[in-house]
């Protein structure tokens, strides 16, 4: 193989948020409607157990983590663990 082959880097792995429902409320009407926050949240999916699943990348989950570290404490250490150990989305 010579040196000219480009080499194709692995793109970094999506983030899968699990909220309660209230956190995901929370969240919700704090973040700007123009946000990609935003944008992920209301488009989350709600589970048969009743919490919400919000999918994202790590700069939107960071961007969450921030909304959340001022507006929705309870939430700061699930948004942490969910960066922290990515899941499979």
């Amino acid at each position: 193989m010579d040196d000219s082959t480009p080499k194709t880097e692995k793109p970094p792995p999506k983030i899968l948020i699990e909220l309660s429902p209230e956190h995901h409320h929370s969240l919700l009407k704090r973040a700007s409607e123009s946000s990609p926050v935003y944008f992920r949240l209301q488009n989350a999916v709600k589970t048969e157990s009743n919490t919400i699943l919000v999918p994202c990348d790590h700069a939107e989950a960071g961007m969450l983590l921030e909304v959340a570290k001022h507006f929705c404490q309870e939430a700061v250490a699930v948004i942490e663990a969910a960066i922290s150990k990515p899941k499979p989305v």
